[in-house]
């Protein structure tokens, strides 16, 4: 920190603050806890100093994770109460387990009491959301008020979920005339509105007093609670933007179509991107495969594994999706085990995701039911993971019960070496996600050499190359968002191109004649060039690259907000 005319600001960034409700390894469901821990890991591999915060989620509570993070509990106790909208009072006691993790600090901020503890302990990182957030924010700033001799040169909102204790920690400090720059990763709009005492002094700690927010082209001043109602219309998101020094995304696409459309365009002078990156490596699979089945193949390695299905067990950790499997398993090719039947062999096409409306699963089987009817041979693997969308759920299973002999459903966690093979050994990869701010799942598939199709929308735009549109460099095929009949074509033209390529047959190039190909190696050349792409622009290294010119932009902006300020 420097001292300049009784203000304190960093000089540089060398230590920082990141607030989450995900991070890979403790508690994730999708690519949030993944993009923050890869962050969080390959800064410090840096030298920089990272301390991540999150509910504890109970994680503290369960022994594999206390000696994973090498738990211990802090010595340090927030305790206070809050008023509710009923005027009522409500208690609430916060303690702290600090661990360690890949060289860099992990925070569990966890209840000490029955009523706090029922819901920051909460398994289900998304039980009782509005409140965790709340009770998280009380814990932080009462976490920051005990280190005022310790604090970071900026602090890191890792989606909505953490604006409102990234702005109370700003605001607590601000008032001490220290300026902390605050930067606002947007992963995911969720568009969630609440009134303003939810974030006030009464409920989740932000005080109602004057401070200055960028607008357009300078610094003016309002109160909290006009920024929360009257400028952002109770859109915790869009407050965050307000409060924040610098709003970052994952795409550019994602933050000129979406967030600037929601929010604003005045954003984008204090606005910047941030790609999500992948350290999925072809080599090291190919190696793994051949120790494991004395061969790097793919059409090989692809009948193996589509003919050892009834070895392959998962299980889904929630019960409802189990169940609702469970009864339908003879309609899906699920065994009284829990493995699955075998399938033949074919070309085959590979989903993996959360089973959300977002990811678009029920267009992808709609679709594949009518590549099958062509393609006789063609096989769907879906790697889904539960959502609670039961009612999809059952969708899906209907759906995938109308193409049985060419599909299987597994849904859970696997082997990440298995995970990965499966990756190498498809002949595309299928994204019809309906939005998408990035799509992790199209680089680590690219780094795979695994080409992508993929619905043009958000960061989707930017991972994939199409062959239409670049021969050359092409990584997959783009096409019109949730139309099942392209899907459908993009399909069939993929795997007509695969089994060219794989069989060295140029009359299948004839099936797909629309993307103009002569040469039976062509998808070959996909493959690589999908590789080539990920290695030159998603790799973490770069990514850290564009994440310090971010920061240096926040720390930027927040001199600004000091000069205005005082």
């Amino acid at each position: 920190m420097k001292r300049i005319e009784s203000l304190w600001l960093p000089e540089d960034i060398k230590k920082v603050w990141m607030i989450t409700f995900e991070l890979q390894k403790i508690a994730s469901v999708g690519g949030l806890g993944n993009a923050v821990y890869n962050i969080a890991k390959h800064l410090a591999e840096k030298g920089v100093d990272i301390t991540v915060f999150l509910p504890s989620h109970g994680r503290h509570l369960n022994e594999y994770y206390r000696s994973l993070l090498s738990l211990r509990h802090i010595d340090m106790i927030v305790e206070g109460r809050r008023k509710g909208i009923d005027n009522n009072y409500y208690n609430y006691k916060i303690g702290f387990e600090e661990g360690k993790i890949d060289n860099f600090k992990v925070i569990l901020v966890k209840g000490l009491d029955y009523n706090t503890g029922r819901v920051l302990d909460s398994w289900n990182i998304y039980d009782n959301t509005m409140e965790k957030i709340s009770l998280l924010t009380r814990g932080l700033e009462g976490f920051t008020l005990g280190n005022l001799s310790n604090l970071p040169d900026i602090i890191h909102a890792q989606d909505w979920h953490a604006v409102i204790p990234a702005v109370r920690i700003k605001q607590l400090l601000e008032e001490r005339r220290i300026i902390v720059p605050f930067i606002y990763t947007i992963h995911l709009l969720n568009y969630i509105g609440v009134p303003w005492h939810y974030a006030s002094q009464d409920w989740s700690g932000i005080e109602d007093c004057w401070h200055y927010i960028w607008m357009v082209a300078k610094h003016e001043l309002y109160k909290y609670s006009y920024v929360w109602d009257v400028l952002s219309g109770g859109k915790i998101e869009k407050f965050g933007c307000y409060e924040a020094d610098m709003v970052s995304s994952v795409s550019y696409s994602y933050l000129s179509f979406d967030v600037f459309n929601f929010v604003g365009n005045w954003v984008a002078n204090k606005s910047c991107v941030t790609y999500n990156g992948t350290d999925w490596d072809v080599e090291e699979i190919q190696n793994k495969a051949v120790t494991m089945y004395g061969t790097k193949d793919r059409r090989e390695l692809r009948r193996r594994l589509l003919s050892s299905l009834h070895s392959l067990r998962v299980i889904p950790e929630d019960y409802t999706t189990g169940n609702m499997l469970w009864n339908n398993r003879n309609r899906l090719g699920l065994r009284d085990d829990w493995t699955y039947d075998d399938l033949g062999e074919g070309p085959l096409v590979l989903f993996t995701g959360r089973l959300v409306y977002q990811k678009g699963v029920d267009l992808l089987l709609r679709a594949m039911k009518t590549v099958v009817n062509e393609i006789n041979n063609a096989r769907l693997l879906i790697f889904g993971l539960p959502s609670g969308d039961y009612n999809l759920l059952w969708d899906i299973i209907e759906r995938a019960s109308e193409i049985k002999d060419n599909i299987r459903l597994i849904v859970g966690r696997m082997d990440l070496d298995l995970y990965k093979l499966f990756h190498y050994v498809s002949s595309v990869f299928v994204i019809p996600s309906r939005w998408e701010p990035f799509g992790i799942n199209s680089i680590e598939a690219m780094a795979m050499g695994l080409p992508v199709i993929a619905y043009s929308v958000g960061g989707l735009r930017e991972t994939v190359v199409d062959i239409r549109e670049d021969k050359n460099n092409a990584t997959g095929l783009l096409i019109k968002p949730e139309s099942i009949d392209e899907l459908a074509r993009a399909i069939r033209i993929a795997l007509y191109l695969s089994e060219a390529s794989e069989l060295n047959k140029s009359d299948l190039l004839y099936k797909a004649s629309e993307v103009k190909v002569d040469d039976t190696r062509y998808w070959d050349k996909v493959r690589e060039n999908a590789i080539t792409r990920v290695k030159s622009r998603f790799r973490w290294d770069a990514v850290i690259n564009s994440l310090t010119e971010c920061y240096r932009k926040t720390l930027d902006m927040a001199k600004y907000r000091a000069l205005a300020s005082f």
